[in-house]
């Protein structure tokens, strides 16, 4: 078994084992879901990529985005009740737009099988939960997850790689409304725990959305490895640059910009412990760099 040279600036206790997406079966249909929206779709994108690669003839790597409710425009397509297929035609990001609110992103993307990228429609979750509190938490988990299960059994979807960047879908991150299991992360992930589809959860740059300190991300981390859910990490020196391939036109702090500048950038002499400065929605962290090199496998546990 491959290791990793280092312990990421003390991520982890122990180097943990490189990993890959697992080869697909014939007739395997195989979903890449970004669980927290906007730039996770560049992200489902390039895993979708890479999947493939190891896909037996005949197995789909379809590609979807978690996305809130919404206006959809012109040319969108319902496929089942939460499910949605973008425009046909791709749409390259205009100058200034930066996606928020709109499918631009995800219109932006190449397409793919099935109509990907696909949209599941999260009804609630994230900051348009105002007001909720933590006695709402299991009525809107119960929603969410009956959406969600919904547009996987519509779909026929056998196996899924849920890819979030950043990580706040391990530490609860900062948006959410009345407590931090309505993030969308977060409710995307219990759906997924409660949907019976066997799942990785692939973490991609830990750190790189600026929501989790460096104390809160290490201890999330660790605790999943002393659970035994860590199966590894994948070097982000493929991903990372076709991800940030339909980013130039985005911001420096969008994630994938973050995690490419990161994977592109010479080694420094403090070697894994050298820091990135990472500002994001008025909130800044400093984040190891070797952190934002890495993608962080996760094994798919069902709810407790």
């Amino acid at each position: 078994m491959t290791r990793l040279p280092t312990c990421a600036a003390g991520l982890f206790s122990e180097p943990p084992a490189v990993w890959s997406p697992p080869p697909l079966g014939p007739g395997a249909r195989a979903l890449v879901l970004g669980v927290g929206g906007g730039c996770d779709v560049f992200a489902a994108y390039a895993l979708s990529q890479l999947w493939s690669r190891t896909a037996a003839r005949g197995a789909l790597v379809m590609y979807a985005n978690c996305i809130g409710e919404r206006k959809l425009g012109e040319g969108h397509a319902e496929r089942a009740p939460h499910l949605w297929a973008v425009p046909p035609t791709p749409r390259p990001l205009e100058p200034g737009e930066d996606g928020y609110g709109t499918t631009v992103l995800e219109q932006s993307v190449p397409r793919g099988p099935e109509g990907s990228p696909l949209l599941f429609v999260v009804p609630h979750g994230g900051s348009n939960v105002q007001g909720a509190t933590a006695d709402d938490v299991p009525r809107l988990t119960a929603a969410n997850s009956a959406a969600i299960h919904g547009a996987l059994r519509a779909l026929r979807v056998s196996e899924i790689l849920a890819v979030d960047c950043g990580g706040d879908v391990l530490t609860g991150g900062l948006d959410f409304a009345g407590d931090v299991e309505l993030g969308r992360d977060r409710q995307v992930l219990h759906a997924l725990q409660t949907s019976g589809i066997p799942f990785t959860l692939l973490v991609l740059g830990p750190g790189c959305d600026a929501e989790s300190s460096v104390p809160a991300m290490t201890a999330a981390v660790r605790a999943a490895a002393e659970r035994g859910e860590l199966v590894g990490v994948l070097p982000l020196d493929e991903v990372a640059p076709l991800a940030a391939s339909f980013c130039a036109g985005l911001s420096a702090s969008r994630t994938p910009n973050v995690i490419n500048a990161a994977v592109q950038r010479p080694l420094a002499a403090e070697g894994e412990d050298e820091l990135c400065t990472i500002t994001r929605h008025g909130t800044t962290q400093r984040i190891p760099c070797a952190w934002l090199r890495l993608g962080l496998a996760l094994k798919g546990m069902p709810a407790a």
